[in-house]
């Protein structure tokens, strides 16, 4: 799927954030076993919001507002490390995505380490109580994450479609030259075929007139060998 259908495909996912669950507030070790234990029963869901409407209720640019154009892409190097890998951060820059205190990775990372057997739905109730408990030494809340997360991938999106328009650039120019190059090796072709021509042609006219001025020489030498005369 190309990266601009991704982010436009992620800013219109619906997701629920319990409203109920303080946003940074601490939780004790009694009260995140309690939370662990809830019912989802206890209270009716709240609303579902798409990502767009969540990013645009938190501090930072709007989803719209994240652009790497074609000449900043142009005017920066290719965000490459040395070993080849691509460096992201450095996208994320680009288009002045705001730093997050807990970021989309850092719960790739949480997710990974649950159990792959582990259901969806606990799954998400795990992280979910996880921040909880993480919100007493950082302001971290699910919002926040999927904020930083929707931000990176309009970044990408953003710096993708721009790099591609510049290689557009590059090999529309570049196959321009490669016209000109194949008309001028096509010139140089037909001059080399005519002289080689014009080669042949002189050859034969000198030889022809050699062999005329010889008989000047034939006619006045003795008939002896080499003569063409000698018997």
């Amino acid at each position: 799927m190309p990266l601009g259908d991704v982010f436009r495909k992620a800013a219109g996912l619906f997701v629920e954030m319990d409203a109920s669950a303080p946003k940074a507030a601490p939780l004790t070790d009694e009260e995140f076993r309690a939370a662990m234990n809830a019912t989802s029963a206890a209270e009716p869901a709240p609303p579902a919001r798409t990502i767009e409407q969540i990013v645009r209720e938190q501090p930072g640019p709007n989803l719209d507002q994240i652009k790497v154009t074609p000449e900043a892409v142009k005017a920066t190097p290719q965000p490459v490390r040395a070993d080849g890998s691509v460096d992201f951060n450095a996208i994320y820059q680009m288009a002045s995505v705001p730093a997050a205190p807990f970021t989309a990775e850092q719960i790739l990372e949480l997710l990974n380490s649950l159990p792959p057997e582990l259901p969806m739905e606990s799954r998400r109730q795990t992280i979910k109580i996880t921040l909880q408990a993480m919100a007493k030494s950082v302001p971290v809340t699910a919002e926040g994450v999927v904020t930083d997360a929707s931000r990176k991938v309009a970044a990408l999106a953003s710096y993708a479609d721009g790099y591609s328009k510049q290689a557009d650039e590059f090999v529309a120019k570049a196959q321009l030259d490669i016209v000109a190059l194949e008309a001028q090796i096509a010139d140089k072709q037909e001059a080399i075929e005519n002289a080689k021509a014009q080669q042949t042609s002189m050859i034969e006219a000198c030889r022809a007139e050699s062999d005329h001025l010889d008989d000047v020489l034939e006619f006045f030498s003795l008939d002896i060998p080499p003569s063409k005369y000698a018997k």
